[in-house]
C-alpha cells in the first residue's frame, strides 16, 4: 500500500468512504485484518448489513492508519479510553471514525483529541424536540433563522459539531450536548465556546456528498485536508 502524502503540521486528514461498496474494500480482506475481539463484536450484530458495515469501517480505519504509519493493517493494536474511544498506544497519531448508515469518515492527524462526526441529512428526526433537549437557546435561534427547507441541514451542522466535541475527549454522552455551546459564522458552527477546559477548536468539513453534514473538533488549532481511499489488492 503506497504511503499517504506527507502531512503538514497541525493538519487533520478527513477521508470519506462508503460502507456498502465491495469495490472500495472487499469485505473478506477487511475482516482478515481485524483482531479476534473485533471479529467477535462483528458477529454479535443481529443484522448482516450492520455486521458488514462494522467490518468494512474497522478495516478501512486500519488501512488508512497503516498507510500513514507505514505498517500492515492487521498489525495495529488498539486500546480504548473514555467511553470506548480507540487509540494507538505509544503513537503520536490521533484519529476518530464516524458513520451514518452507509456513509463513513475517518479523521486522523498528529493533533491531540480528534473527534469527528458525519450525518446524512436525509435522516428523519424530530428537529424541534431534539433541539429543545440538546441545543442552547442561541443555537435554536440560529437554526430557526434558516429558511424552512434548509433547517434540516442547519440542525445537522449543529449536531455534528456537538457530537464531534463529545467524541474528541472520549466523553461521549457523559458530556451532555447542552453543556456544549457553539458560536457561528457564515452559516456554520465555527467555535466551541464551552466547555473551556480543555479548549477545543472546530471546523466544519465540506464532503463531496452534499447530502451530509460533517464536523471535526480537536484540542489544538488545525486545518483540514480531504483524503482519498487506497486501492486494495484482494490477494494481499
Amino acid at each position: 500500500m503506497p504511503p499517504s502524502p506527507p502531512a503538514a503540521p497541525n493538519e487533520i486528514e478527513v477521508t470519506p468512504f462508503p460502507l456498502d461498496d465491495e469495490g472500495v474494500l472487499p469485505l473478506a480482506l477487511a475482516r482478515s485484518w481485524l483482531s479476534d475481539a473485533e471479529r467477535e463484536r462483528a458477529d454479535r450484530f443481529r443484522f448482516e448489513v450492520h455486521r458488514d458495515r462494522y467490518v468494512r469501517g474497522r478495516g478501512m480505519m486500519r488501512a488508512l492508519l497503516a498507510r500513514r504509519l507505514g505498517t500492515a493493517p492487521g498489525d495495529l493494536a488498539f486500546a480504548e479510553v473514555g467511553k470506548g474511544k480507540p487509540v494507538l498506544p505509544g503513537a503520536s497519531l490521533s484519529f476518530n471514525l464516524s458513520h451514518s448508515e452507509s456513509r463513513a469518515v475517518l479523521a486522523l492527524g498528529e493533533v491531540p483529541g480528534i473527534g469527528v462526526d458525519v450525518e446524512g441529512c436525509d435522516r428523519r428526526v424530530d428537529l424541534d424536540g431534539l433541539a429543545r433537549r440538546c441545543f442552547r437557546e442561541s443555537e435554536i435561534a440560529w437554526m430557526n433563522a434558516f429558511p424552512p427547507e434548509e433547517r434540516h441541514l442547519a440542525f445537522f451542522r449543529l449536531w455534528t459539531a456537538k457530537e464531534a466535541r463529545m467524541k474528541a475527549g472520549g466523553e461521549g454522552f457523559s458530556l451532555e450536548p447542552k453543556r456544549i455551546e457553539l458560536a457561528f459564522s457564515g452559516g456554520f458552527p465555527d467555535r466551541v465556546v464551552a466547555p473551556t477546559d480543555p479548549p477545543a477548536w472546530l471546523a466544519p468539513v465540506a464532503l463531496p456528498d452534499a447530502g451530509t453534514a460533517c464536523c471535526v473538533v480537536a484540542f489544538a488549532p488545525f486545518h483540514v485536508r480531504l483524503g482519498g481511499v487506497p486501492v486494495f489488492d484482494p490477494g494481499h
